[in-house]
C-alpha cells in the first residue's frame, strides 16, 4: 500500500448499477477493445480504490438520450452516503431536455455539485446556442461542467469537443467553472497545449498515461499549472493503480502532487474526504 500524506481522489470514473453494469461494462469492453480494471460497479470500484490506495472516486454518469437523464440522476440521489464517502457521483443531463435551465436547477437543489457532458455521445457541441440557458444556469448555481475533451476511440471525426471549442466555451462564460478530461483533448494535445494551458480549465489526466510520452504530460503540468490539474483514471477502462503509480514517477513536488491528487477535487466538489 502506498504512503502518502495525503488522500487520493480518482475524479473520473464511469460506474452504474449492478444489474446495468452486468450488460454495459462487457459491451464496452468488446467495443473499446480493452478489459476493465473491475466490473464498473460501486462495489468493485471500492474494493478497487481500497487496494489501489484511492480514498475516492468521482462518477461521472453519460445519459445516451435525454429520458435517461431523471432516472439515473434520482438513482445517484438516493445512493447514500454521496459525501464522506468512497464514491461521489456528479449528475447526468443531455442538451435536448425540454427546459435545461429548470434541470440545471433541479440537479442543483438534489445536491450534485457537476454535470458529465459529452458530444460524441450525445451529438452536441459545447457552443451550440441551445445550450446556452444550461451553461448559464450552471455558473448561477456553482455546478461544474465536466466535459469530455478530444478524439473518441470509438467515433471517427471530425470531433465535436476539441479544445478551441472548450476555449470558447470558457471565454464566453466566465463564470462557469470547467473541467475538461484528457489533458484538454484526448489525441488532440498539440491544441490542447496552444489554448488552453495556462487557462481556467481544470485538465484531468485521465488517458494521457500510456496514451502520450510522460514527459509530455509533465510538461503540460508544468505549464498549465499544478493547482488546475485532476488525478482521473477514466476507470474501469484504465487501471487505476498503474495510472497513480505512472503520476507519483514524475518528478513532481509533494506540494504538486497533493494538488493534482486531492486539493483540487477536494475544492472543486466541495468533497470533505
Amino acid at each position: 500500500m502506498r504512503e502518502l500524506d495525503f488522500k487520493v481522489v480518482d475524479a473520473h470514473v464511469h460506474l452504474y448499477p449492478d444489474a446495468i453494469a452486468a450488460k454495459v461494462v462487457p459491451a464496452l469492453a468488446g467495443r473499446f477493445g480493452n478489459a476493465p480494471s473491475f466490473d464498473g460497479t460501486v462495489a468493485g470500484c471500492t474494493a478497487k480504490d481500497a487496494a489501489d490506495g484511492i480514498a475516492a472516486s468521482v462518477n461521472l454518469p453519460v445519459a445516451t438520450k435525454p429520458e435517461s437523464v431523471g432516472h439515473t440522476n434520482d438513482f445517484w440521489a438516493a445512493y447514500e452516503p454521496r459525501r464522506n464517502s468512497s464514491v461521489v457521483s456528479l449528475a447526468a443531463f443531455h442538451p435536448l431536455v425540454a427546459d435545461k435551465g429548470a434541470e440545471v436547477e433541479r440537479i442543483a437543489a438534489a445536491g450534485f455539485t457537476g454535470i458529465k457532458l459529452h458530444p460524441e455521445y450525445q451529438d452536441f457541441r459545447f457552443n451550440d446556442k441551445a445550450m446556452d440557458d444550461a451553461w448559464a444556469a450552471m455558473s448561477d448555481l456553482g455546478i461544474v461542467a465536466y466535459l469530455h475533451a478530444g478524439g473518441e476511440r470509438v467515433f471517427s471525426p471530425p470531433y465535436h469537443s476539441t479544445p478551441s471549442e472548450i476555449a470558447r466555451l470558457a471565454k464566453r462564460f466566465p463564470r462557469l467553472e470547467i473541467a475538461a478530461a484528457h489533458l484538454g483533448g484526448f489525441g488532440m494535445w498539440d491544441e490542447a497545449e496552444e489554448v488552453l494551458a495556462g487557462s481556467r480549465v481544470f485538465l484531468d489526466l485521465s488517458h494521457t498515461f500510456f496514451w502520450m510520452p510522460h514527459e509530455r504530460i509533465l510538461r503540460m503540468i508544468r505549464a498549465h499549472g499544478a493547482d488546475r490539474i485532476l488525478f482521473g483514471t477514466d476507470a474501469p477502462w484504465q487501471d487505476p493503480g498503474k495510472v497513480l503509480d505512472a503520476l507519483l514517477a514524475l518528478p513532481l513536488s509533494g506540494a504538486e502532487l497533493k494538488a493534482i491528487c486531492h486539493d483540487n477535487a477536494a475544492r472543486l466538489f466541495r468533497l470533505d474526504i
